[in-house]
């Protein structure tokens, strides 16, 4: 059984709403016995209405001060999600200096400059272009940046197209730039994180699909992260049930569980 949820949100993020001890509340009721804070942190980002950078101080506060009821049953851990982009490695190794992080997620919320939330993302682009276009972006941000322990939710482009409604696709469709992205996690030594965001969001996967997940324990990458992405108590450790069952019949035998930035693995 799951029991560590490792990508999840709080207040302090400035696209949720939902307090630490709510979402803390909801992971103990579910059983969650490694549960990891990873609020936004991104820099340069787009003004958009709404700032993705982390106070993190309050962040560190907010997690010393929860951290006190950790107990044999359950453990709080300080995470991050950091906004990937190409320029900001010196940015990405200050925070690695500076901060007590047990896990940073590292995720592309942008593609040439353009987060695909944004409705102007798709203009003149076809659905597929508009997919290319941000998993090239991926390919570089992953190359040329270190200090990150997990990839997030991989295909985050596909929630936002909006076109014909279709936003599912194959590993086949873009297997060469799969390929590329996954050999270089594994080169690195860097983690795939499976993202559950995908059921919510009623893709009926998650991030990424089943066959790119297929793809990546073909080419030997053995540490994934999972987690839910839940910006809301009711969507902690959401689909993990079906999510264990899937990686399983992949071949997938154990997960992976930052805590001071070292990877241990659990089995299922």
């Amino acid at each position: 059984m799951i029991r560590s949820d490792s990508h999840t949100h709080t207040d302090l993020s400035g696209d949720c709403t939902s307090p630490i001890a709510q979402m803390i509340e909801s992971a103990r009721n579910k059983c969650i016995h490694y549960y990891t804070i990873t609020d936004h942190h991104d820099l340069d980002f787009p003004e958009c209405g709404i700032d993705f950078t982390l106070d993190l101080e309050k962040s560190q506060q907010q997690y010393f001060e929860f951290s006190k009821s950790n107990d044999d049953d359950f453990k709080l851990l300080h995470g991050i999600e950091f906004g990937l982009q190409s320029h900001l490695g010196q940015a990405l190794k200050d925070l690695n200096t500076a901060q007590n992080h047990d896990f940073i997620i590292g995720s592309c919320h942008l593609a040439g400059g353009t987060d695909p939330y944004d409705k102007t993302y798709f203009n003149g682009r076809t659905r597929d272009e508009g997919y290319l276009f941000y998993f090239q972006n991926m390919l570089k941000c992953v190359t040329e940046l270190d200090g990150f322990d997990s990839l997030g939710h991989m295909d985050y482009v596909i929630r936002y197209w909006r076109g014909d409604g279709d936003r599912k696709y194959t590993y086949s469709d873009f297997s060469d730039i799969f390929d590329q992205i996954l050999s270089t996690l594994i080169r690195k030594d860097i983690a795939l994180e499976v993202n559950t965001a995908g059921y919510p969001y009623k893709l009926n996967q998650p991030h990424p699909a089943y066959d790119v997940l297929e793809r990546y324990y073909q080419l030997g990458g053995k540490l994934i992260t999972i987690g839910s992405d839940a910006h809301l108590p009711e969507n902690v450790a959401t689909h993990f049930e079906e999510t264990e069952a899937r990686l399983k019949a992949i071949g997938f035998d154990s997960y992976t569980v930052y805590i001071g930035r070292k990877p241990f693995q659990l089995g299922f």
